[in-house]
């Protein structure tokens, strides 16, 4: 069987009318949760400023960007595909650690609103995308990682060619050559990940989207590629694990949506601290305070390891996605001050000296597969105390509602008319174009 034609055969069953009633809400709910993030990172992270720069010099075009005005359509899906992981605060497939809508969201706007599409167009796409998304990570039969690959954006992209594959209208065999061409424009290293100098942890996206972009249009146009690029060998399976996918995954493809899945984050930093966070608060509900420790050393599983390395950046980060990416200062920050929004990473955070003080008391012990997550807690009179990390709080897509995730969009909007166009997108009517979303957002971002 060719797994890719199988996929793109079932795409063109889905619509807004077929689509289950809690995938359309989760549908709405990751387009409002992900606006808002994209927008918040035009006032909390410098590092996205030269991609809405960049994307003006091929401009005017048919596309809006968040930061104010228009570019060609590849051009728009970079500069607003870099503002979608820049907070690290958009939705997460938990079970294997992928941000399907990074890439699905900022395609999808580009290609609609050159296109006159709806917004009843975009969310099926948008469900189907991020979808086919989690099923491929589901399906790797072994870690990428130890491979050296830095999946989770890879997978992103192809998810989002699938999305703006179907908003296209494209046929089965454009889909397949639009999810084979996506693939040659776009890899990233597992290194870019551990590397706290770069800034490409925190734009990748775009690039994910940029691809998937070109990608559609290109197979729209008549460009084909391989036959079978999920599956067959040299594919993206084969390419990431040296195996071949596992073929469950796929066998309910457009008749449920794992999308429905995805957690919604209340704290704006990698998910892999969220636990040690989850900790801080309940320490700090139990009275204790850091005078009272003399140092905290977790055990976490692979790839947690990185949030403690190298250690001199996870202690005293430069940056506020090195400090998103640290359990020290994260843990640090969460029992001192209580649970993070976007200003526990400003610059005056960073330098705060108690903050400081205690996240050098942080350390890892122990990383290792099966090994569980859990913090062992030396005291200053000298007893210990072994502490599983709880479960961060989880916001579902398909059963969360609009009043669950309106104080993350006013830490992301601040003063703004665009909070509440967003939510507003819980009823907005599915007939409503996307360029006038675009239009209402690019002219009312937060300052």
């Amino acid at each position: 069987m060719n797994l890719t034609r199988d996929i793109a055969v079932r795409v063109g069953a889905c619509g807004w009318n077929t689509l289950p009633s809690e995938a359309r809400h989760a549908a709405r709910l990751c387009l409002a949760d992900g606006l808002a993030v994209m927008l918040g990172a035009l006032r909390h992270e410098p590092v996205v400023v030269p991609f809405s720069a960049q994307a003006r010099l091929y401009g005017p075009g048919q596309a809006s960007l968040l930061a104010g005005g228009t570019a060609p359509v590849p051009a728009a899906a970079l500069a607003n595909g870099a503002l979608a992981h820049a907070l690290d605060f958009e939705d997460t497939f938990d079970q294997v650690g992928l941000h399907p809508n990074a890439a699905v969201i900022p395609t999808v706007l580009a290609i609609a609103e050159a296109e006159g599409k709806t917004l009843g167009d975009i969310l099926p796409a948008m469900a189907l995308g991020a979808d086919l998304a989690c099923r491929i990570g589901l399906s790797l039969t072994t870690d990428p990682g130890r491979r050296g690959w830095y999946h989770p954006p890879m997978i992103g992209a192809v998810g989002a060619a699938l999305a703006g594959a179907k908003l296209l209208g494209l046929s089965p065999d454009q889909t397949v050559a639009a999810l084979s061409l996506v693939q040659v424009q776009f890899a990233l290293t597992d290194a870019l990940k551990r590397s706290p100098a770069s800034d490409l942890r925190a734009v990748r996206d775009g690039f994910a989207a940029r691809a998937a972009t070109e990608a559609v249009l290109l197979a729209r146009a008549g460009v084909t590629g391989t036959a079978d690029p999920l599956s067959e060998e040299g594919g993206l399976v084969h390419l990431l694990t040296c195996a071949a996918p596992d073929p469950a995954p796929f066998a309910s493809f457009g008749k449920t949506f794992l999308t429905s899945e995805l957690s919604l984050k209340l704290w704006p930093c990698c998910r892999g601290t969220h636990p040690a966070i989850a900790l801080a608060l309940a320490l700090r509900r139990e009275g204790i305070v850091p005078d009272d420790l003399e140092a905290v050393v977790f055990t976490v599983e692979p790839p947690d390891d990185m949030l403690f390395a190298p250690r001199a950046d996870r202690i005293r980060p430069g940056s506020a996605i090195t400090a998103k990416f640290s359990v020290p200062f994260c843990f640090a920050r969460a029992l001192l001050h209580g649970a993070p929004g976007l200003d526990a990473f400003s610059d005056t955070a960073r330098r705060d000296v108690p903050t400081l003080a205690l996240a050098d008391k942080v350390e890892l012990g122990a990383c290792g597969d099966a090994m569980g997550r859990k913090a062992r807690l030396v005291f200053k009179d000298g007893t210990t105390r072994d502490r599983t990390l709880p479960p961060p709080p989880e916001l579902r897509a398909g059963t969360a509602s609009y009043t669950d995730i309106s104080p993350k969009l006013r830490d992301c909007l601040g003063p703004s008319q665009a909070l509440d166009t967003l939510l507003s997108l819980e009823t907005a009517d599915p007939s409503l174009p996307v360029s006038a979303l675009m239009t209402v957002l690019a002219t009312a971002r937060p300052n």
